[in-house]
């Protein structure tokens, strides 16, 4: 019997992608708006406007590798979390790209293997 790569058909390909990574089931866009919408499975949708950002975490467990051990927190002027979505989200990279347009973000904590919150944004005081 000959080795064959494409052992699944091509239509379970997404299929395959979502078990490697339940956190593409989280899908996070930035509307025209400019507000930052997150559609988790089987919870209410969640959104911030960026003018009522004040602040943002990045939170880390140790629940990795098998579960999601980085998560993304926008939080509005009054410190309540308002969305939260996991790193390999679908649509990271577009929140990412818009988040890095406020002054100071930096992206902290990603090599942190404990439960911990870093701040990104506003920078933290030295």
């Amino acid at each position: 019997m000959e080795w064959k790569p494409d052992v699944a058909p091509r239509d379970q390909w997404g299929q395959l992608s979502q078990m490697r990574h339940p956190e593409a089931q989280f899908v996070v866009e930035v509307i025209a708006a400019d507000e930052i919408v997150c559609r988790a499975p089987k919870q209410a949708e969640q959104r911030i406007k960026m003018a009522d950002l004040g602040a943002v975490y990045v939170e880390t467990n140790d629940s990795g590798p098998w579960g999601a051990d980085v998560w993304w927190l926008l939080n509005d002027k009054s410190g309540k979390t308002k969305v939260a979505f996991p790193q390999l989200a679908t649509g990271e990279k577009a929140a990412l790209e818009r988040l890095h347009l406020l002054p100071g973000f930096e992206v902290r904590g990603m090599d942190s293997a404990q439960s911990a919150q870093f701040k990104c944004w506003p920078s933290p005081a030295p």
